[in-house]
């Protein structure tokens, strides 16, 4: 059940020290059949409960709780180490390099490494969950207009490229960006 045309998320998360973006490709048909029941059942839940405008920031939360009420969260064949774990696998990070561009590192190492802190692993898992479950539980033809009205309302990208892909598109952007003012005064050192 990958996205029409293969549409992959990026969600710029803003720091201190600059941007860093997360790239994640959507699960596969395989993975949304073997845990359809729990991401339909997740899906229900958070529109049933009224909490779609929430559920950018609880999606992870409420898939964790719906597969725990159903005995499906942990174990060989649970959510976690199934859904979950895929979600992460298919996610990577791209982190500015000193000596210019974008370097790319493991969802898994970025964590570990504590690249990002805990409230933005929780804040991208969130966004990572909800992205998967609203596109799992939709037409295929609606894909891409979904996909692209939540990236516009909060602030994401959509993508076809693979991360590396939009690693390079990054150093392109950046190097022919212009803000369209001009410089003023001799850049002639005096």
């Amino acid at each position: 059940m990958n996205l029409n045309r293969k549409l992959n998320l990026v969600i710029p998360v803003e720091r201190g020290d600059g941007v860093v973006y997360v790239h994640s490709m959507p699960i596969s048909r395989e993975v949304f059949e073997r845990y359809f029941m729990t991401i339909a059942k997740t899906f229900g839940r958070i529109m049933v409960e009224g909490l779609a405008r929430t559920s950018p920031r609880i999606a992870m939360l409420m898939l964790r709780k719906t597969a725990q009420d159903d005995g499906n969260w942990t174990g060989t064949g649970g959510v976690e180490l199934g859904l979950v774990s895929e979600i992460r696998r298919l996610t990577s990070v791209l982190l500015p390099i000193q000596t210019g561009g974008w370097g790319q590192i493991s969802w898994h190492d970025a964590v570990r490494e504590k690249r990002l802190d805990d409230e933005e692993i929780a804040e991208v898992e969130n966004l990572l969950a909800f992205f998967t479950l609203s596109a799992a539980m939709r037409r295929r033809k609606e894909h891409e207009e979904m996909m692209e009205a939540m990236a516009e309302a909060f602030s994401l990208q959509t993508t076809s490229s693979t991360s590396t892909e939009f690693a390079s598109s990054l150093l392109t952007l950046i190097a022919t960006a212009s803000t369209g003012e001009t410089a003023t005064g001799s850049l002639i050192p005096s």
